[in-house]
């Protein structure tokens, strides 16, 4: 009976010791965290960061070397390990991320690499400040020891998906650690030794957990709004071969691209199309893929559906998916006499209206090319690396300061950033990554709106020596269709079985087999 009694009384005393807690939710613990750690004011008035010191590896006194940490608002951060020879930098300057080491040399991220990086040097930088308006969530994943202190787990999961674990202290509210998943694995920071500097608690103390390595750091001085190098935030320029002029070549690519235009006519392949999409919450909330056949004609592409989510047409599927192609086909070649002859027609006056059709255009953003593009945006941080076994130039585009839009399409490009890298020898894109700085709608909203922050991928091949065609793309967004709820998805484009082929439009029309 004794027994009974003390474990209802040992029971009692747990009940009673949790009710007294405040109840917590992710977003409480953030905002106790932002108070403990000098304020909301103070935060604020942090414009850059930089920490020196000595950093320890795997516990090794004989292996220590230098550390440099720097952050710079909203969105540059810089991190540098080095131990002699053997070193590792990782940079986010704005626009693009990069990485450099003793083994893998310098490149550019792309993917979600890239992403990552974009993400951290935000998260570094805002100290929570505007997680809300950057529509990140945060979810409170319970209680959790480290260093043998109680803390809050909460999971960030930004606009497009990327996750980050944060633990805070459970009395002090400060961090302590933060973890995300990375391409080489799990990386974990632990945080300690926090002082005040100018009102605000940071840490002098980290260890970095990352591929079976721990790195030890001891920060020895850590400076606020001075003191930063800014031009450490972008990528190094140490090729000693001049660069072509940008401009030119992007005019050059658009001047080949006629000549692709006709030559992809000859060639059908493969499309995988897998679309994911994400609910609130960010979980799956449906998922598709189709493998299509493709090709072009007259400039469009004509795709034919062979399988979907896994499984073959029918016999019935397959007549009425052929009977659409054919459909289109008549349609698209319909289209091109009715041009024609309307282009005959129009001819003799083409002289008189060309300066009303120039116009229009211009309101329109009809015909939109790369002296457009080069209007709106500036080309910046130009490089030469090699990406896939070749060498390419690479460079930052960003919106021309100052720069007024003229028409649609200009308003549009006008909240792109993103990254190109080109071939110089074939001037070909090679790989092009582009983000919206800021939502993008249509109708005024009431059509649709393409929310800030996404995110658009696009890669090429060489084909047969002759061609570069797109091997990949990729698409992560959020958007709202006639003010309906929104949507988050995910959509890659595989693109493969490139084969030359030779369609003759006569009185039948098929596709090619």
């Amino acid at each position: 009976m004794k027994k009974v009694t003390s474990t209802l009384l040992a029971m009692a005393a747990f009940l009673l010791c949790c009710a007294s807690l405040p109840a917590q939710s992710a977003e409480k613990i953030i905002e106790r965290h932002v108070k403990a750690a000098g304020g909301k004011k103070a935060l604020a008035a942090v414009a850059s960061v930089q920490m020196t010191g000595r950093v320890t590896r795997n516990g090794a006194a004989d292996k220590s070397g230098d550390f440099l940490w720097q952050t710079r608002a909203p969105g540059s951060f810089y991190i540098e390990t080095r131990f002699g020879e053997a070193y590792r930098i990782e940079a986010f300057n704005g626009k693009s991320g990069w990485v450099e080491d003793a083994a893998g040399g310098l490149r550019t991220l792309t993917g979600r690499e890239q992403a990552r990086a974009r993400a951290a040097a935000f998260y570094r930088n805002d100290r929570f400040l505007t997680y809300k308006k950057e529509k990140t969530k945060v979810q409170l994943l319970g209680r959790e020891t480290v260093a043998g202190r109680p803390a809050f787990a909460v999971e960030m999961t930004t606009r497009s998906g990327l996750q980050r674990r944060l633990y805070f202290d459970a009395e002090s509210y400060l961090l302590v650690k933060d973890e995300e998943d990375r391409e080489g694995g799990r990386e974990e920071v632990f945080f300690g030794d926090y002082r005040a500097v100018n009102g605000v608690k940071e840490p002098f103390r980290m260890q970095i957990r990352r591929g079976g390595e721990t790195l030890d750091v001891t920060v020895r001085e850590l400076k606020h709004n001075g003191g930063v190098e800014v031009a450490l935030f972008d990528f190094p320029k140490r090729s000693a071969r001049p660069l072509p002029d940008l401009a030119t070549i992007l005019k050059e690519l658009e001047k080949n691209q006629k000549k692709i235009d006709e030559i992809r006519e000859d060639y059908t392949f493969t499309a995988r199309e897998t679309e994911v999409e994400i609910d609130g919450k960010g979980n799956i909330k449906q998922k598709s893929e189709e493998v299509y056949e493709v090709f072009f004609l007259q400039g469009r592409a004509i795709k034919k559906l062979v399988q979907k989510d896994g499984r073959a047409l029918s016999e019935s599927e397959q007549r009425k998916e052929q009977e659409r192609v054919e459909k289109r086909i008549r349609e698209i070649e319909q289209h091109k006499k009715e041009a024609d002859a309307r282009a005959a027609k129009t001819q003799a006056a083409a002289k008189n209206r060309g300066e009303s059709d120039r116009e229009k255009n211009k309101e329109d953003g009809d015909n939109f090319g790369i002296s457009d593009f080069l209007r709106v945006c500036q080309l910046v941080n130009p490089r030469r690396e090699h990406f896939r076994g070749r060498e390419v130039v690479v460079f930052e585009f960003e919106p021309r300061p100052g720069y007024k839009a003229r028409n649609r399409a200009e308003a549009v490009v006008q909240k792109l950033v993103g990254v190109i890298w080109v071939d110089e020898d074939a001037r070909e894109v090679v790989r092009l990554e582009a983000r919206t700085t800021d939502s993008i709608r249509v109708g005024g909203g009431l059509v649709a709106s393409l929310g800030k922050g996404a995110e658009f991928a696009f890669e090429q091949d060489r084909i047969n020596n002759e061609i570069w065609l797109p091997r990949y793309a990729e698409v992560n967004l959020s958007a709202r269709v006639l003010l309906v709820k929104g949507i988050k998805v995910h959509h890659i484009e595989e693109f493969s079985g490139y084969k030359k082929f030779r369609i003759e439009t006569q009185q039948e029309i098929k596709p090619p087999m």
